[in-house]
């Protein structure tokens, strides 16, 4: 996989972390990791409260990102890589399946996803800049998302609310016309 998919892979993971309800059960998680079955199995009950903290700092990121801070950005996550081991290692079956892991075979699913969203965005960091996540624009939204435009000028999170908000403000002129 090669670098730029697997930043996506990772900050789409940990989007999807940040924008679930607040974990606070076995079940939460296990609603998190709907996709992925061989993670869901290994969850326990110690996975809720490092997976709440690491949601709640992940949050704290994304925030300080839609802001422009980016030296509290670096900090935030330089905080959290201090607090959380990631491991990178190489794995595949054969010479055209080499990937990376960042954790290790005996992580708990609170570490393995720690290692993952981390190590995701400060790939994204490094290599796109600390200001490249957002809060989407419209009313009653506010889901974040990666801004991997070129000149940084995503608002919304989908396409959907996109058209929302640009049909409602047609609405709204068509109403102003009559």
């Amino acid at each position: 996989m090669a670098t730029g998919a697997y930043i996506g892979a990772c900050v789409d993971e940990t989007l999807q972390l940040v924008n679930h309800p607040p974990l606070g059960t076995v079940e939460d998680i296990a609603a998190l990791l709907e996709a992925r079955d061989w993670l869901r199995e290994r969850i326990t009950a110690a996975d809720v409260k490092p997976l709440r903290s690491l949601q709640d700092r992940l949050v704290d990121v994304v925030d300080r990102s839609t802001k422009g801070d980016q030296p509290g950005v670096v900090a935030a996550l330089n905080s959290l890589l201090d607090d959380h081991r990631v491991q990178p290692r190489i794995g595949g079956h054969d010479a055209g399946s080499w990937h990376l892991h960042v954790s290790t075979a005996d992580a708990s699913v609170a570490e393995i996803l720690a290692s993952e969203s981390l190590f995701g965005l400060a790939l994204l960091v490094t290599e796109l800049g600390a200001d490249r996540l957002g809060r989407c624009a419209a009313p009653r939204c506010g889901r974040a998302f990666l801004d991997a435009s070129p000149n940084r000028s995503r608002r919304f999170c989908s396409h959907r609310c996109a058209t929302r908000v640009n049909v409602a403000a047609h609405r709204d002129r068509a109403k102003a016309r009559d």
